[in-house]
């Protein structure tokens, strides 16, 4: 049995995830001085990115039920991060905190992932008359 919702929520999540992965790399490349200066491509690519996490972020989480939980830390990801070259000029402190919080929010995702493709199978195990089944007798009793 297939639930069309539950298989929106995935494709919706992991899209946000590919895009956290993407301005993780990029973040990552700024913030090692080591690497050659950054490209006007990948401050493109990075812009592009963070355009698509600023637009995509409230409704995905609010999709989730984690809005509450995440959109504070990934807004201060997002405004943290303004480019590569802004990474690259960011204090200790701040970097620490970037990466932090790109943790707590990159981490929160895959754990819902996760819980949507152990619900997904679940679901596939199931016919119409077993899933309905289930929700019947799930539901609370009805106080009088």
């Amino acid at each position: 049995m297939r639930d069309n919702v539950l298989e929106t929520k995935l494709r919706l999540i992991t899209i946000q995830l590919e895009n956290w992965k993407k301005l993780h790399d990029l973040i990552t490349y700024g913030l090692d001085k080591a690497k050659p200066i950054v490209s006007a491509e990948q401050e493109r690519q990075f812009t592009e990115i963070r355009a698509n996490l600023l637009q995509e972020t409230a409704h995905i989480f609010n999709e989730l039920n984690i809005l509450d939980e995440l959109s504070g830390k990934a807004m201060n990801v997002l405004q943290r991060g303004v480019s590569v070259r802004g990474v690259r000029d960011l204090s200790n402190e701040d970097v620490r905190r970037l990466e932090s919080e790109w943790n707590t929010v990159f981490t929160k995702l895959g754990i819902e992932q996760g819980q949507l493709k152990s619900r997904r199978k679940h679901l596939a195990g199931q016919n119409v008359v077993s899933y309905c089944l289930e929700r019947l007798f799930r539901r609370p009793a009805l106080a009088h």
